[in-house]
């Protein structure tokens, strides 16, 4: 499993999963909802098995805001999807 929204390391993934002959299904590529969809939606579409993940429950703010924090360039991400 790898959750990433960083475009270039997701390709090397694949490419080394691919020489270590992994298939497409013996992975899974994590990514939040909203963050880069048509990202996803093109991961899908190769056969690469993605999980969008989406908070909810009375603790949903804290979670997503404590994900952004772990890597402040999502809040572009998230900012540019806002406003597409």
């Amino acid at each position: 499993m790898f959750g990433t929204h960083d475009v270039p390391l997701l390709r090397r993934i694949v490419v080394h999963a691919a020489q270590l002959e992994v298939r497409d299904g013996g992975y899974e590529i994590h990514m939040l909802y909203g963050i880069r969809m048509a990202d996803q939606h093109a991961l899908t579409a190769q056969g690469r098995k993605v999980r969008t993940l989406i908070s909810y429950g009375e603790h949903w703010f804290p979670w997503y805001m404590w994900r952004l924090a772990e890597r402040p360039a999502n809040v572009w991400f998230v900012v540019k999807s806002v406003f597409r």
